[in-house]
């Protein structure tokens, strides 16, 4: 198989998507380094089983945790939230070590507590806590 090395690679991307990598940019990273990150974000999610601390759309902190002793992959959270939640369906079904449902890493006011909050609720077995970052009150279950 013939290689073309990396220098001489070159991706044609629209507007939309250049603005958005930006935003997503963090500092001290390149364009190479955006792309790597948002491209492993649900393999990350998968592996990120703490709590998380969610800045919400409409000025929120959130911190959002899944039980995965809980968790029986109803699905019902990635359904409302998949900007927030992502179920690894190879692992449904296999209880002994494996956590299908993990967190994405979720872009800084790109999603409101409202959803975060309907997601966690939906979930049948309580397996989504969500708490007020500010004020530490369980907003779910």
């Amino acid at each position: 198989m013939n290689r073309v090395p990396e220098e001489e690679r070159s991706v044609t991307l629209s507007d939309k998507v250049y603005q958005r990598l930006m935003r997503a940019k963090q500092e001290g990273e390149d364009i190479d380094d955006v792309i790597l990150r948002l491209t492993s974000t649900k393999l990350f999610g998968l592996q990120r089983r703490g709590e998380e601390e969610i800045q919400t759309s409409d000025g929120m902190t959130l911190l959002v945790s899944v039980d995965q002793d809980l968790c029986m992959g109803a699905e019902s959270c990635v359904g409302l939230a998949p900007e927030v939640f992502s179920l690894d369906e190879k692992q449904l079904g296999r209880r002994t070590s494996t956590e299908p449902l993990g967190m994405i890493e979720v872009e800084e006011g790109t999603v409101d507590s409202e959803k975060i909050i309907r997601a966690g609720k939906s979930c049948p077995y309580q397996a989504i806590r969500v708490r007020d970052a500010k004020t530490d009150d369980q907003l779910c279950p």
